[in-house]
């Protein structure tokens, strides 16, 4: 987890704080619940790359035109076990939580459901909605394409986006199994959070203009796919998985040729694909049998042996452990963020939450 100097807000005045800004940049009341409350889910499990950071980066969106503030979503049935959202080029958030709806009613009749989301926008960390699919007794399978800034293995310039793989599995007690990853070294906002708050990037996972491999945040022009140099043809094809699915599939375009995030004209609209499967787990094997399997899976991984002050963890352990630890002590924003959001908050006469702690990387 990154450590950085910031405050500590209540997630709740957190989630609240985030729909008035979203509302304020002229979002519907809609569209700007589903912003807070996916950003405000990241951040309390402490994904803060994609948590309350990326506010600011909706804001000007809204404001610049690329995302519509008031979308009409349509949910369209193609065939029995298919369903295409357009976003309307709304913001990704609304139209990846009505798509996991949609695929949860379509995977109850059939046992499971595809759903390909087309025409949407970035919709923060991808694993708050197969999350939600689990939450409610559903394995998801879900993914999004993005604009280019990971370079191929071997490659000088960046040409895949982040995109990122998750896959939550419900548990019968306790919190569910997630794996939520960028198949990217890192992801995008890793690096801009190094900028923000003045620190090294790891080794070997951000190349600068010339192809060299850098730790300085301000001089990587792209990632390195998961693997590392040696090893990054395994990242690389998981990446061209991912964007198939979320271009071929849904009609828009493959990373490199979607328009720059970070790109001075940010009128033009996003049009990312997100891609997920739902999984109705009762019709592949009896409930409770499924449900011990699940059990036996985790208890039997997380006893496993370790090193020496550590433990072997299930994929999602350390942000349940975050979950818990700013639940009871508050949500973190590192200093940059919450001078940009107050300034935000200032333009549109939003109140600010209560700040209930200060933190710091040192």
């Amino acid at each position: 987890m990154e450590e950085f100097d910031g405050v500590r807000c209540r997630g709740e005045a957190v989630e609240s704080f985030v729909k008035s800004l979203v509302a304020g940049a002229g979002a519907s009341e809609e569209s700007a619940a589903a912003v807070a409350r996916a950003l405000t889910d990241a951040s309390m499990r402490a994904v803060d790359t994609h948590g309350v950071r990326l506010t600011p980066h909706y804001l000007r969106g809204l404001k610049a035109g690329r995302i519509k503030p008031n979308p009409t979503v349509r949910i369209e049935r193609l065939s029995p076990a298919v369903v295409h959202v357009d976003a309307d080029d709304g913001l990704g958030h609304l139209a990846s939580y009505r798509g996991i709806e949609a695929g949860i009613e379509v995977a109850r009749e059939n046992g499971i459901a595809a759903v390909a989301i087309g025409r949407s926008t970035h919709h923060g960390a991808t694993g708050v909605y197969t999350l939600t699919a689990a939450r409610q007794g559903f394995a998801a399978l879900g993914m999004t394409n993005a604009d280019a800034i990971v370079a191929p293995h071997d490659g000088v310039k960046a040409f895949f986006g982040t995109n990122p793989i998750t896959f939550a599995v419900p548990a019968e007690s306790g919190n569910p199994l997630l794996l939520d990853m960028a198949t990217s070294s890192i992801p995008l906002n890793r690096v801009l959070l190094r900028r923000d708050t003045g620190t090294d990037l790891p080794p070997e996972v951000a190349i600068d203009g010339k192809g060299e491999m850098t730790v300085d945040p301000f001089a990587a022009a792209a990632l390195v796919p998961l693997g590392g140099a040696n090893y990054g043809y395994k990242g690389a094809g998981l990446a061209v998985m991912v964007d198939m699915l979320c271009s071929a599939f849904t009609g828009m375009l493959h990373g490199a040729r979607l328009p720059s995030f970070a790109g001075d004209d940010v009128t033009w609209p996003a049009r990312l694909g997100h891609f997920f499967i739902i999984f109705d787990t009762g019709a592949f094997q009896p409930r409770q049998a499924f449900a011990n399997r699940v059990a036996e899976f985790l208890a039997d991984l997380r006893g496993q042996p370790a090193r020496p002050g550590e433990s072997v963890k299930a994929p999602g352990d350390p942000e349940w452990a975050a979950l818990a630890e700013r639940t009871a002590n508050g949500l973190p924003i590192d200093a940059a963020t919450w001078k940009t959001l107050g300034e935000f908050a200032q333009s549109y006469g939003c109140a600010v939450p209560d700040v209930i702690a200060t933190t710091s990387a040192h």
